[in-house]
């Protein structure tokens, strides 16, 4: 028996290391889309604070599904443009055609982000939190916080995409009482700009308490 021959892997040895070598690049595939779809998110916020609709909307699929608060759910691309373009950018986001005017603020922190990948790679959930503060220079200043639940999909390109996004408002209140004496409004579906669907769940924000949906299970009960 040669020197060579005692260093060669035996086939079980050699079925153990690719099997560890597939565990690896499945769990690194998986770190990699974590990362994408963190980023993706965090730059959504970031075009939202500055109201770029025009970089805002080629971040969610052309079927998406979004709700905000008890506005509704609004189906599709083009519906997510209208609500966006003319009820946020011509409403609370007071902006131009892209971007806010002088004078206004509409800032949207996504923090506290937890992001699942499905096992077949190509779908994704995540859970966050926006704080936001919103303001019109000399006439208003307004505190918000709430949960962003999403569902994200990867096309063919290997992009990801949000898929689903429903923001929970917990509170949205005047800067100068702040939630600790102020109701936060429950709001409602918007007849010049109606959704596609009613509200999916019907809740009272701050000071009611509700909890949105988790899309995971705990991780030490597995509850």
């Amino acid at each position: 028996m040669t020197e060579a021959s005692l260093t060669l892997p035996t086939p079980e040895r050699l079925a153990l290391l690719e099997a560890r070598l597939a565990a690896v690049e499945s769990e690194l595939s998986e770190l990699k889309a974590i990362e994408l779809i963190s980023k993706l998110t965090r730059m959504y916020g970031y075009y939202l604070d500055k109201a770029l609709w025009d970089e805002l909307l080629p971040l969610f699929t052309e079927d998406c599904s979004v709700e905000i608060s008890a506005l509704g759910v609004y189906l599709g691309r083009k519906q997510l443009e209208v609500l966006f373009k003319q009820f946020l950018g011509q409403g609370p986001a007071k902006s131009g055609p892209n971007g806010l005017l002088h004078g206004q603020l509409y800032n949207h922190m996504m923090i506290q982000g937890i992001v699942h990948v499905a096992p077949c790679g190509t779908r994704a959930k995540g859970r966050w939190r926006s704080f936001m503060q919103l303001a019109e220079f000399g006439k208003y200043g307004r505190w918000g916080e709430g949960v962003e639940t999403f569902e994200y999909a990867r096309d063919e390109g290997g992009r990801w995409q949000i898929s689903k996004m429903h923001f929970y408002r917990t509170f949205h209140t005047p800067y100068g009482e702040s939630w600790a004496t102020a109701v936060s409004p429950k709001g409602g579906m918007l007849a010049d700009y109606p959704p596609d669907l009613p509200p999916t769940e019907d809740y009272e924000p701050f000071p009611g308490v509700y909890i949105p949906p988790f899309h995971y299970p705990n991780p030490i009960t597995g509850k």
